[in-house]
């Protein structure tokens, strides 16, 4: 899953998650309406069941209590008792437009409703039957019946349109979202392509064409100017490299005519290194640049890395190494079978400049170990020295994803230039990895790792 659909996944699912508490704070809101109003209702204050008891005949006397007097006060209520044959026989409080008797039909029908636009309810009594009546206008009344079968019926259906209204709700929002998800999509995918200095085209229709229309003009200025950027460095390279080769030339003649003075030949040993070291750093400009935009082809071959690691020092030494450097190759049982698939120049060149490294930031000597080793799905190449290594934080910068053409010393001075970046490009393109550590208890270690040739085919 990409980052794409996590985040409209957990923007979905939040989506859920408030429909749910909405659905549950009203849930938790009706129960307390439904609450409230149960016990603010004035049946509640005056159960009739409480106050018919209240209601006592001795001996043909009919008395109640002072708290059934006040609760009928305190509440505008009123009542009183019928007999068997619908007769008042006692009231407290009745209005003097009632009638002093009822027929069973009347009192069939005011027992569930009205009793002349009073709301009144119902109680049997020992004596009769008891009546507590309200003002008119205080309480309205309604009856509802059905039958058994469609009480199930009348739950459901409810419930049931409740939970289509919900899912219609949360399928239309997940169309929504997808619709989104799908236009937005290309434009994330387009601007991770840009920032690997690939070109972009994306489709200028739709909702977001406009967005899509900008991006792609984004791309087209930024491949002109890494375009330009990398013709002229390929072009200032081309221009130094005659002047360069004459410099070296006329350099080596005077270092080697032994009719000049010892100090003039000294000086023009010097020009000549530093004539070699321009023109290598221009070598790794103008291929580091090739690399970076993908103008660097690749001769892809089986090469065996001991015999590579084996044929550059070779080159070192054969090339006059200077005495206060020593070159010591370690090779594990395991490495003289490994075979990896990738470009012999560019892995020379990279294991190259790690020795270079090496020698170039330790002019007073040191001994440099390069190891072969690994198994069947990963070779190591390991390129440790003896020299004065590198603080935490230069080391820490050379573990980033991605490094500056030089980084700095704690004295502000160039430590490890376009060499360093170059090693890592390489790495970058026969998909392998690369760590900057300290050698204990000084110097600094390089440790790649590349995929064989039989993990490749995996």
């Amino acid at each position: 899953m990409n980052s794409v659909q996590r985040f409209f996944r957990k923007y979905f699912l939040s989506t859920i998650g408030v429909l749910l508490l909405f659905l549950v704070v009203n849930i938790v809101l009706a129960g307390v309406i439904l609450i409230t109003a149960a016990n603010n209702s004035m049946d509640s204050h005056l159960p009739i069941s409480k106050l018919a008891a209240m209601v006592t005949v001795t001996d043909g006397i009919i008395s109640t209590t002072q708290d059934f007097s006040e609760k009928l006060a305190n509440n505008n209520a009123w009542a009183m008792l019928l007999n068997d044959g619908g007769t008042v026989i006692w009231n407290e409080r009745m209005p003097d437009d009632l009638p002093q008797s009822y027929t069973a039909a009347e009192i069939a029908q005011f027992s569930r409703w009205y009793l002349k636009d009073y709301p009144v309810y119902v109680w049997t009594h020992p004596d009769g039957l008891f009546i507590v009546g309200y003002p008119k206008d205080s309480i309205v009344k309604y009856n509802y019946s059905t039958n058994s079968e469609e009480v199930v019926a009348d739950i459901v259906a409810p419930t049931v349109l409740f939970a289509a209204n919900i899912l219609l709700m949360l399928i239309l929002f997940w169309r929504n979202t997808h619709r989104v998800e799908k236009a937005v999509r290309p434009i994330l995918t387009g601007i991770g392509t840009m920032a690997q200095g690939k070109p972009i085209s994306l489709t200028e229709r739709g909702e977001l064409a406009e967005i899509n229309a900008e991006l792609n003009r984004a791309g087209e200025h930024i491949q002109k100017k890494d375009l330009a950027r990398a013709e002229w460095i390929n072009g200032i390279s081309h221009d130094i490299r005659t002047p360069l080769s004459i410099i070296l030339g006329y350099a080596g003649e005077i270092e080697d005519d032994n009719n000049l003075p010892s100090e003039t030949k000294t000086q023009a040993g010097m020009i000549r290194r530093q004539a070699e070291k321009l023109r290598r750093l221009i070598a790794d400009l103008n291929l580091a640049s090739k690399l970076e935009y993908s103008m660097q082809p690749m001769t892809v071959a089986m090469i065996s890395p001991v015999e590579l690691a084996r044929q550059v020092i070779s080159d070192f030494i054969n090339n006059g190494l200077e005495q206060q450097f020593d070159l010591d190759l370690h090779i594990d049982a395991s490495a003289e079978k490994i075979i990896v698939e990738g470009d012999n120049a560019l892995l020379i060149r990279m294991l190259e400049n790690l020795i270079q490294n090496s020698i170039g930031h330790n002019p007073d000597g040191c001994n440099i170990f390069i190891t072969v080793g690994g198994d069947e799905t990963i070779c190591t190449l390991k390129v440790e020295d003896t020299g004065s290594g590198a603080p935490e934080l230069l080391l820490n910068k050379l573990n980033q994803a991605e490094i500056t053409p030089s980084t700095h010393d704690e004295n502000g001075e160039v430590a490890h230039g376009m060499g360093l970046k170059l090693v890592k490009q390489i790495v970058k393109v026969h998909q392998g990895k690369i760590n900057f550590a300290k050698t204990d208890p000084h110097g600094l270690t390089v440790t790649i790792e590349l995929p064989t040739h039989t993990k490749r085919q995996n």
